[in-house]
Formats: C-alpha cells, structure tokens, sequence
C-alpha cells in the first residue's frame, strides 16, 4: 500500500478487491457522503456517490457507517515495523550525543517534541485532504498537492540559484581541470582519433595517463578520456547531457594517435559543472509529474556505467578542492582525498573499468 496518489488514479482498485459502499460522515454527522471503501486497506475508493444513487445501489436504504478501524489497524501493523527502525536511529543519536558531549537526553526530548508537533501537523493536513477528496475527488486533490509542491520547490530552488557559486562555459571548466589535476596525471590535450566502426575523425578533450604515486596505489597503468561538457540546468537539459553522455560512450571505441601511438581508452569520464556537488543541487525537480530531470540524469549515467563511462566528481567547490572520485553508477573507481595538507588515495573498485560488458552480460 506504499503507493503514491497518483498511482492509485491510474490503477484504482488494482490493490482493492474487496469494495463496500458506505456512508462518510464529516462536521460530526450534519455532511454526509457516499463512498466506496476497500475492506481491506479502508481507503476510500473514487468520488463520493450521489444519495439517490447510493440508495438505489443499496436496497433502498442508508449504507453503514464508513469503517475507520480498518485504516488504524494497517497503520498499528504500519507502526510496529517502522518501531525497528525507530530504534535504530535513537541508538545513533545516542552515539553522536556521546561524540560531541551532548546530553542525550536532552537531544532525546527534542527530537520527541519536533516529533510530536510535526505528527499533529501531519494529522491535520490528513484530516482536510479527506474532506477535500470526498468533496471534488482524488483528482484535484492531487493537482492541488502538486500546485503547492511546485511552488515551494521553486522558491527554494531559486535560493540555491542565487547563492550557487557556478561555471559559466567549457572553457573555464577546462581552465579549472587543467589547474587541480596536473598533480595527479599527465594530461594531453585535443587528441585526434577515429571512430573504429563508423570511420569518423573525432578529437576528445583531454586524454590522462596516471603519475607514478597514483599507480603505486593501485591506479590502471593505462590511458583514459576526459570529456568536459557545460551543462545548463535551467534549459535544454535533457538534450545536451544525453549528447555529452553518448560522446564520451563513442569515445571508448575510438583508436587514438598521440606523438605516434595509437592507442584505445580504458574507460572515459564526464567532468562538468555536474562534477560540483552545488551544481548537481541545481539540476531540476520541481515536482511535476513526468518531468524530473535528477531521475533522468541519474538514469543516463546507469546506461553509461555498461560502456565503462562515469563522472568524475570533485568534493569541495570551484574555490577550494578537498578530493575528487571517480564515480561509476556501479560503483566508484579510485578516489583521492586533501585533509590538513595531506592527501590520500583509494582503489575502491577494479571492476567499474574492468568488466565486460557485451551482449547478454
């Protein structure tokens, strides 16, 4: 029964087979409605039913009373299995009051109290979107939710907007890269290849091969392709990160020629405005149904995992970087990380790179 509202419109008895009419009282008896119930979850199923129709459905007289203990008896059962988890979260609040020198109890009675005033809210809202279901129907009920989400979410995404400190083109991201990765790898700029299957000339932004310290810790002493792309959040999301997305997936099946070497890439990597975890707050998800540009973003990169292409994230801002990964919707590659003037590195993860991905894999 974990189903959104606008799940249960589209299916509207797919998890109800038991449905009985009954009478639905509001402002203590003085409005009555006619409803469908399900018997099973005691949700209301569809709009209210007019009294001649009810009548006439039900032999000529009143249907029952609208059965609210079904509802609080799935809800006790809902509680007791969401309790494990309670528990869980008190123990770490108990251990983060430890570490920091909290009082535990103290930390305790106010998440109780957010708790408590956040539930009587919650219940209030739930009282009014029954009435206002059984008034105009699911329908409205869930354009109205969605009006209000999108206001919210738009407001606070213009927020974010306007203390985002962000890139402006490839151009600077380039600059950027240049600078904060030259410690790390040996980096060669625009290098020509041609595609091996369609015959095309192409010409990738950067290829890297690893220092000598980055493969004393494991890093694959072999070359691979960095595609940086700029991708603006507000407009033509979609578009350009699905282009950037299968570029760099093409580029893998590339031969490259570098001082006269030729050489395929081992895997190849989008670094972009993406690439700041600021930015990412920025990609859109406003609340409209069928429009989510994060869902579609994350989607493109789990497509791009099984060609060996991921991103390469960077911690921190454009102002002060504190590490970078290599990430893989399967998992990330290697990582480094800048703490007190001293930098580590981890091999997290072979086989983002290293498997095979053809066929029926």
């Amino acid at each position: 029964y974990e189903m959104s509202l606008s799940s249960l419109i589209r299916r509207p008895n797919s998890l109800c087979h038991y449905i009985s009419l009954r009478t639905r009282e509001f402002s203590g008896g003085n409005n009555k409605h006619f409803v469908n119930q399900c018997l099973q979850c005691g949700e209301q199923r569809g709009n209210s039913i007019a009294r001649k129709e009810a009548l006439r459905l039900n032999g000529g007289v009143e249907p029952p009373a609208y059965d609210d203990s079904i509802t609080i008896e799935r809800e006790e059962h809902r509680s007791h299995l969401s309790q494990g988890w309670s528990n869980a979260h008190a123990e770490e609040r108990r251990i983060t009051a430890l570490i920091h020198g909290w009082s535990f109890e103290s930390v305790q009675a106010s998440f109780a109290q957010e708790k408590k005033r956040l539930d009587e809210a919650n219940n209030r809202l739930s009282e009014l979107l029954v009435e206002f279901e059984a008034e105009f129907g699911e329908e409205k009920v869930i354009n109205c939710l969605i009006q209000q989400t999108v206001s919210r979410k738009k407001r606070r995404y213009a927020e974010r907007q306007e203390v985002t400190e962000r890139f402006t083109d490839e151009k600077e991201l380039k600059v950027w890269f240049v600078e904060h990765f030259t410690r790390d790898f040996h980096i060669y700029e625009e290098v020509p290849g041609i595609h091996l299957a369609e015959k095309v000339n192409v010409r990738i932004d950067f290829v890297l091969y690893p220092k000598p310290h980055l493969i004393e810790e494991g890093f694959i002493e072999e070359p691979f392709g960095i595609e940086v792309k700029y991708f603006k959040q507000e407009s033509g999301f979609t578009h350009k990160t699905s282009r950037g997305i299968w570029q760099a997936i093409s580029y893998n099946d590339c031969l490259f020629n570098l001082n006269g070497h030729e050489f395929k890439t081992k895997f190849c990597l989008l670094f972009s405005n993406l690439s700041f975890l600021a930015e990412t707050a920025l990609i859109k998800n406003l609340g409209y149904e069928g429009e989510n540009d994060q869902m579609e973003w994350s989607g493109m990169l789990h497509v791009a995992n099984h060609a060996r292409v991921g991103v390469l994230s960077v911690s921190g801002d454009k102002e002060l970087m504190k590490g970078w990964v290599m990430r893989f919707a399967g998992g990330s590659y290697f990582s480094s990380s800048s703490y007190n003037n001293e930098t580590t590195y981890r091999l997290s993860n072979l086989n983002t790179i290293n498997k095979i991905r053809i066929g029926n894999f």
